[in-house]
């Protein structure tokens, strides 16, 4: 679903109010090396959480139905109206939370009832659902990333997903979400934050979500005139790009080889010289026979190739957008990788990635 994640990608003495008097700074148990301090820190001077009176935040204590909601319906800006009256029984006017949680029901983000179970945990499912509809973010059935324990008929499949496809969950693709467990108030923290992110990049007009290719993706910029450098600069270039991918999505970085660049480099080459675009080389042949060639030793092997890029990082997310060439990009059982860059005598540029395993 994404082009914008490739670019990311978020107890009955809480405090929750509009003028914190701990801020995530001086909270003695949220130390600068913790993974969620930038998090904290920020909705924390946004006045949307506060820490305890013994100066903690508490991480890893579970964060209430109520509470969240409070904390969602601030970070909004979502106020009722005067009519509205939800029908649950457990929610009185004079609950902390009960303006927020009529703002949010009034919006049809929480589902109206019988009852709310304001003290009950909320669960990661749950806040997918309450963040998704809650900023207004686009579901779509693409579905690019799975989790082995969210399938279609779960009722919170589409907000899951939705969220892990622009990084606002971070859950490696194709793990275990853990819909079910309860959301912690250092998770709490970074979901809001990183879903926060993407509404002010949405409202700058950063990103859109286009209706065609059902997904978010960045508004297109010219690609800016690199500086001179090396031809062989902008090949390594991609390579680091590529390893980048491959470690967020938890597989294993590849092997520079500098013999499969030199091939690369020969079929980019020969693409700029003949003008043409395609896997298979009217001097080479198909990418086997060139490899053969070459005299290069492989027991399997991937080819990603494109034309009129400028910069290496354009090359790479456009890459990683196609299906396929995202999966020579990802495939585990590739061990190297070479690349190439060449122009031809107009200026046109041509990129190949050889991947193989050994």
């Amino acid at each position: 679903m994404k082009k914008w994640l490739t670019t990311a990608i978020l107890s009955t003495t809480l405090l929750i109010t509009a003028n914190p008097t701990v801020q995530a700074a001086s909270f003695t148990d949220v130390p600068t090396t913790h993974w969620a301090h930038k998090a904290i820190d920020n909705i924390s001077k946004r006045g949307l959480i506060n820490g305890y009176s013994d100066g903690t935040y508490r991480l890893n204590e579970p964060v209430t139905r109520a509470q969240a909601a409070k904390v969602v319906a601030l970070a909004i800006n979502a106020k009722p109206t005067a009519a509205f009256k939800p029908s649950f029984q457990d929610v009185s006017a004079a609950h902390g939370s009960y303006d927020h949680i009529r703002a949010l029901t009034e919006r049809g983000i929480f589902a109206d009832g019988d009852k709310f179970h304001p003290n009950e945990p909320l669960t990661r499912a749950q806040m997918a659902k309450i963040l998704t509809l809650g900023y207004k973010i686009t579901v779509d059935d693409n579905d690019l990333i799975k989790f082995r324990d969210v399938v279609k008929i779960n009722q919170s499949h589409g907000y899951i997903t939705t969220l892990a496809e622009l990084g606002i969950t971070t859950t490696l693709p194709g793990g275990m979400y853990k819909p079910n467990d309860n959301v912690s108030r250092a998770h709490m923290a970074a979901f809001i934050d990183r879903t926060t992110t993407f509404d002010l990049q949405r409202e700058k007009g950063v990103i859109y979500y286009d209706k065609d290719r059902r997904m978010y993706m960045e508004n297109a910029k010219p690609d800016p005139v690199p500086p001179v450098v090396d031809i062989h600069d902008n090949a390594l270039k991609t390579i680091d790009l590529v390893n980048k991918q491959r470690k967020q999505l938890g597989t294993k970085e590849l092997i520079h080889d500098t013999d499969l660049s030199a091939i690369a480099k020969a079929k980019a080459e020969d693409m700029a010289k003949n003008n043409y675009f395609d896997h298979k080389s009217p001097t080479y042949g198909t990418v086997d026979k060139m490899l053969n060639t070459f005299k290069y030793k492989w027991t399997a092997f991937g080819e990603n190739i494109a034309k009129g890029y400028i910069a290496p990082e354009s090359v790479v997310k456009e890459w990683m957008l196609s299906p396929n060439h995202r999966e020579n990009i990802a495939n585990k059982n590739f061990t190297h990788i070479g690349s190439a860059y060449a122009t031809d005598a107009d200026g046109k540029t041509y990129w190949v990635q050889l991947f193989a395993k050994k």
